[in-house]
């Protein structure tokens, strides 16, 4: 899904929203013709607190503990295995 930077604009009693030349062209649209366009939908902020607090709760449930070599340990979490139905 392509991203396009609109701007909103007001005209007389009315808003209109502005989008580039190149929305109108990939949406292969005329004009005059309606278009369905969604609500943006705002990124979510991170919460730093909340994620230190799950991180300190980790470290008290001990859910790592029997990782000997962190190190070790993410080399074969990362390695490389062969996707089903390709050989």
């Amino acid at each position: 899904m392509n991203r396009y930077i609109t701007t909103v604009i007001r005209t007389g009693n009315s808003y209109a929203l502005r989008v580039p030349k190149q929305y109108i062209n990939d949406a292969n649209l005329q004009l005059g013709q309606k278009a369905i366009i969604q609500l943006p939908i705002p990124e979510a902020k991170q919460n730093r607190a909340r994620v230190q607090a799950l991180f300190k709760q980790l470290q008290e449930l001990g859910a790592y503990k029997d990782i000997k070599d962190p190190a070790t340990w993410q080399r074969e979490i990362r390695k490389d295995r062969p996707l089903p139905s390709r050989t």
